[in-house]
Parts: structure tokens; sequence; C-alpha cells
């Protein structure tokens, strides 16, 4: 994985080769969000998750808290900036959540939501994440849901061997213009080099098509069975 841009003390990202030139687009997409936000705090507070890969169903054992307040761009960038993605490993994830709702299905945000999933190479993963990120945190995918009363609830970013796959969680998984108009927004907003190349590089999924949904619903509604069935 490659390491996260730096930011200069205007945080203006500077490129990784340390030439400083960053394409233009880039550049304006981060001079109009980040001129918005450098006043004021994030209108949610969000909360920063590591998942270890594991079989278990028990997300305690495997889910971790690693901030748990990010409120405004200087504390993101202080979180993300410092972070060691290179040292992620394989099958493990990363996620940015509203504070107070958990990355897993079974949380009552999610119960009902689905998911965007990217595929991207891993040579543009992170660039890829961190302008999903800025776009979650700074309100651009609320805005596109507002009018169609559906929420953003987070973003992940889970490592493969060749590629990542980055997600963007919403709370209403049959809410079908809603998810258009998420859809939309990532691929008009996203920096030119990063759009998908083909529709096949990425889908949407509810939460409860997926195979361990039910059995991680009622594990815990009723964590005691759980633990006796094991």
């Amino acid at each position: 994985m490659s390491n996260p841009r730096i930011l200069g003390t205007d945080l203006e990202p500077v490129a990784e080769d340390g030439s400083g030139k960053i394409p233009a687009t880039r550049k304006t997409l981060h001079q109009n969000i980040l001129g918005k936000l450098r006043p004021l705090p994030f209108q949610y507070h969000w909360a920063v998750w590591y998942e270890k890969h594991s079989e278990s169903t028990n997300y305690d054992e495997k889910l971790y808290l690693l901030h748990e307040d990010v409120a405004d761009i200087g504390t993101f960038y202080r979180v993300y900036n410092n972070y060691p993605w290179d040292k992620v490993k394989l099958r493990d994830t990363v996620h940015i959540f509203r504070k107070g709702t958990k990355p897993v299905w079974e949380d009552p945000e999610n119960l009902k939501g689905g998911c965007w999933t990217f595929r991207v190479p891993k040579a543009k993963s992170q660039a890829f994440f961190h302008e999903i990120a800025i776009l979650c945190m700074a309100n651009e995918f609320q805005a596109a849901l507002e009018a169609e009363h559906d929420h953003v609830i987070g973003v992940s970013t889970s490592v493969r061997f060749n590629s990542h796959l980055i997600s963007i969680w919403n709370k209403s998984g049959s809410n079908t213009k809603a998810i258009k108009a998420l859809e939309d927004t990532v691929l008009q907003r996203l920096s030119p080099d990063l759009r998908p190349s083909s529709s096949r590089s990425y889908f949407y999924k509810r939460h409860d098509e997926h195979e361990g949904y039910k059995a991680a619903v009622e594990a815990k509604v009723n964590p005691t069975n759980s633990d006796e069935s094991k």
C-alpha cells in the first residue's frame, strides 16, 4: 500500500515523490472542500476503527477503536498522516464511521443498510480512500442524500492481495434513489484519474444479502444463546 499524502502547513496535499506537484483537478477538489472546513468543525463527529480479519463472529475480539472523536479537519489529518498504512495486513480493514456507530451489520444504524464497494488497484487505493474519506466527513455525500431522506454512516478500506475494497455505507439499503445519488456523487467528485474505469469494478449490496448477516444479528439479540452454541 502506498503511503498517504503528506500535508503542508496549509493542509495542501504534496506529492509523495517530494516534487510538490499534484494533479490540478485533485488540488482543486482539496481547495474547495478544505476551504469550507478550515473555519468550522465537521457537522458530525467521526471515529476511526481497526478490524482484524478473523473467522470469529465476536467483534469484541477483532474490532479496535483507534480514535474515538475526529471533530475537525486538523484532527483527521493528525490521525491520517501518522497512521502506518503500509502495516495494515491482508484482509484487515480500517473504518471511519460516525461517532457512536460501530462498523458492523448488527449495529442499529446499519441493520437495514448497505454499501457501495469499489475494487481499487493497490497503486491508487490510498489516494482513492483519502478522497472518499474527505468527501464523507465534509458532508458531500450526505448533502447528496438529504432529499432522499437517507444517511451516510461511514467508509472503509480493506486490504486484498493486489487491490483494496473501499466501501461507503448508507443507512437505507432499499432506498434506490439514494443509492443512485451516492454512486453519482462518487463518480462526479472523485479526481478523474481515480474514477473507476469500468462499472464492473464496483457494486452495491445490502447487508442482509451477506451470508453471515442473520447469524450476526441473532448473536447480537441473543448473546447467551450464541455463547452456548459454541
